[in-house]
């Protein structure tokens, strides 16, 4: 049963690492965000064999896109659940945002992986004044793709290989559905997956393509806070380098 109370979703945001706010957004929000992405598909990259994945880093910080963020970085129902999560009232962003169509990952979690985990520690990842960093997903389409290990983002694991965050321990996966227009509120300490390649290689997607809007927020007393933060700059100027001649995605 959906937790209906502000209450509620904190508490089942703490206890699962996640929570679904239904119907944040309506009809008419989601459309519009719908076709600003869809008029602004040149300034995203196509990162995946897939020729109509995309993907866009650092969104809020193209005029064209901005738009976009605010609704999800500054809405009192997120910002709400997220102050009572972290008993923490003030939470920020920390410049991680990104914008995906027809593009999705295999297991893994949030927190800077790879090189880039270096700025973290177990001890502000998992200890006692450990994690407060969440991230909000905006879904434009109906679906059950995002699948969860709940409860898993209590669980230290090791962040230089992706198959450490694969289900283990007899751990059953959890699919969410979700209507257009609904957010999820998600640890990112939390192992999680999407759409496969294969699925998202489907002709239909070219014609009604899979969109997902993304921004993060933490708590601003959290260390977690300033090294994602931190870290994540460095991964974005990264990012910009290496795809910065690589083509939009291609749709139809």
């Amino acid at each position: 049963m959906q937790p209906g109370t502000l209450a509620d979703q904190a508490s089942q945001l703490k206890r699962d690492g996640y929570v679904r706010l239904p119907g944040l957004f309506g009809p008419a929000a989601v459309e519009q965000a719908r076709q600003r992405v869809l008029k602004h598909l040149h300034l995203l990259k196509n990162t995946r064999p897939n020729r109509s994945a995309g993907h866009l880093a650092g969104f809020h910080r193209y005029p064209e896109l901005e738009p976009l963020h605010l609704p999800l970085s500054g809405h009192g129902d997120i910002l709400g659940v997220l102050g009572a999560a972290t008993d923490d009232g003030a939470v920020r962003t920390i410049g991680l945002s990104d914008i995906t169509i027809n593009r999705s990952q295999e297991w893994h979690v949030d927190l800077l992986r790879g090189a880039y985990r270096r700025h973290l520690t177990a001890e502000m990842c998992w200890g006692p004044s450990g994690g407060g960093v969440y991230k909000v997903l905006w879904y434009l389409q109906d679906g059950r793709s995002l699948q969860v290990v709940a409860g898993a983002h209590t669980v230290p694991l090791e962040l230089n290989d992706d198959r450490a965050s694969e289900p283990r321990n007899g751990a059953s996966p959890r699919a969410i559905a979700m209507k257009a227009g609904d957010v999820i509120l998600m640890d990112i300490r939390l192992p999680h997956r999407g759409s496969t390649e294969r699925e998202l290689s489907d002709g239909a997607f070219l014609k009604a393509p899979k969109i997902l809007i993304s921004t993060v927020l933490g708590a601003s007393t959290r260390p977690l806070t300033g090294a994602m933060e931190r870290g994540n700059g460095e991964r974005l100027s990264d990012w910009d380098r290496a795809h910065r001649h690589r083509g939009p995605p291609v749709l139809g």
